[in-house]
């Protein structure tokens, strides 16, 4: 698909479509850092939500009875943080773990019985619950989508990366203390792009290649621009790879060498070289040439960025750093919590407080911890057993779809490569998880959402048929 007919298609496709490229649009501008002080949230949430109810408005019996499963899901997660916010009996929330010192605080205060909720910090579980939105927008939009519709999510995605890319290109080549440093809080010298923080940035730059692949390999006839977009995919690959290296995340290349091996699993002529070949003899060699001018461009800009004093990012790769460090040292105290605050958690939201009430003095830092840095471990602690179900009930739903999508071998057609590439987008981001909490990141929510709706999209039962790409 040329650029030219892409913008004709979108004249011809549905309300809830371009509902969602909007949506995108401004997650991707406006959501790319954790924070809840994030200014441009006071714009992202509100559209959101409005985006929200359009989608409702539109939805209809058959969009929720073929999306029945990620939707009851989705319903629950948000019904899970309503429940954390609504107030309690005195008794009952006295009965609940560690609520001494609150207890204590409210006789000393002459506040009395107090009706407090489930939460123990309510004020971040609404904003876990205002965060919810974002994506539950996405989802809303999403499902009312058609297979072309889902397979043109594809665009908006590498166009929204590609600004990512060439933003963190103009960060470490540009001065220090860029002013293309688009959040406050963010990390100093990296090339970050729309995001906050490097791991995010190179999380999003790994699962581009994947996403490149099925963009490359568009529908199962044969299409005159094939060559074209072989070109272009290897070229655009090649650049991220390289930025990954700059980008300065020991998780990134990890998962970058993940999303690489899921390619054969995708588009399974890519990993016997035919995908290559298939270019023809010429596009090859321009393409060889091409691969080894990027390569020699991007290893100038990285020489510039060490010479300008800018090699933060590269150091990185090889040390380690007293965040990082803090990961680690807080597990010891983190397992004895999770097993405090069970059944219910300490409330969706409320890891940053309850850790300063269990904090030993020997982890005592001018810094804090915002989170734990792994959002898994997390999530049991704040969400208790009834958090846990879902995921165990989330991740039972993606081993059952991942074994139904390769229940006939690697073969791919057009719609077996994009849920196979929602597959890679879930399997991705919850491997990240493990280390950071890229999902309470506005932009990286919805793009988790594009891959659970690529994922569940229905396939034909009787024949491939051909998506435009």
């Amino acid at each position: 698909m040329t650029p030219q007919f892409l913008a004709g298609s979108l004249r011809d496709t549905s309300g809830p479509f371009r509902a969602l490229c909007l949506l995108l649009v401004a997650v991707f501008l406006m959501g790319g850092g954790a924070r809840a002080d994030i200014q441009s949230l006071a714009l992202l949430r509100p559209l959101a939500i409005l985006l929200l109810f359009y989608g409702m408005a539109r939805l209809d019996r058959g969009h929720i009875a073929a999306n029945r499963f990620v939707l009851a899901t989705a319903l629950l997660s948000v019904l899970l943080l309503v429940l954390h916010l609504v107030p309690m009996p005195p008794h009952w929330w006295a009965s609940l773990p560690h609520r001494e010192l609150v207890g204590d605080i409210d006789r000393v205060a002459g506040l009395g019985l107090v009706w407090r909720p489930l939460s123990l910090a309510p004020d971040a579980t609404w904003n876990a619950l205002f965060a919810a939105m974002v994506p539950c927008a996405a989802l809303v939009l999403g499902v009312q989508l058609d297979a072309r519709e889902r397979h043109m999510l594809l665009w908006p995605v590498l166009l929204l990366g590609g600004l990512s890319a060439v933003l963190a290109i103009a960060q470490i080549t540009g001065p220090a203390n860029s002013p293309l440093a688009l959040y406050k809080v963010t990390n100093d010298g990296a090339a970050v792009g729309l995001f906050a923080n490097r791991n995010h940035q190179a999380l999003l730059l790994a699962t581009l290649l994947p996403v490149l692949a099925v963009w490359a390999a568009g529908r199962k006839s044969a299409r005159p621009d094939s060559r074209i977009r072989t070109f272009v995919a290897l070229l655009a690959g090649a650049a991220l790879l390289l930025l990954l290296l700059v980008t300065g995340s020991r998780a990134g290349l990890l998962l970058a060498a993940i999303a690489l091996a899921s390619i054969g699993l995708m588009v399974p002529q890519a990993a016997t070289g035919r995908f290559f070949r298939a270019a023809g003899p010429q596009t090859r060699l321009w393409t060889s040439l091409a691969l080894a001018g990027l390569a020699a461009a991007l290893a100038l800009l990285v020489a510039l960025a060490l010479w300008r004093g800018r090699g933060l990012a590269l150091e990185r790769l090889l040390e380690s750093t007293p965040g990082e460090d803090m990961r680690f040292m807080i597990l010891p105290s983190l397992l004895p919590m999770i097993r405090a605050y069970l059944p219910f958690g300490s409330g969706l939201g409320s890891f940053e407080r309850v850790f300063q009430m269990h904090e030993p003095d020997g982890l005592l830092r001018p810094s804090y911890a915002n989170h734990v840095h792994n959002d898994w471990l997390e999530l049991a602690l704040t969400g208790g057993i009834p958090a846990l179900l879902l995921l165990l009930v989330a991740l039972a739903a993606f081993l059952v779809r991942g074994r139904a999508l390769f229940a006939n071998g690697l073969g791919a057609s057009a719609e077996l490569r994009l849920a196979r590439l929602g597959l890679a987008v879930i399997l991705l981001a919850a491997l990240a998880s493990l280390g950071d909490y890229p999902l309470r990141v506005p932009s990286l929510a919805c793009f988790f959402v594009l891959g659970v709706l690529w994922m569940s999209c229905p396939l034909p039962k009787n024949r491939p048929f051909d998506l435009p790409s």
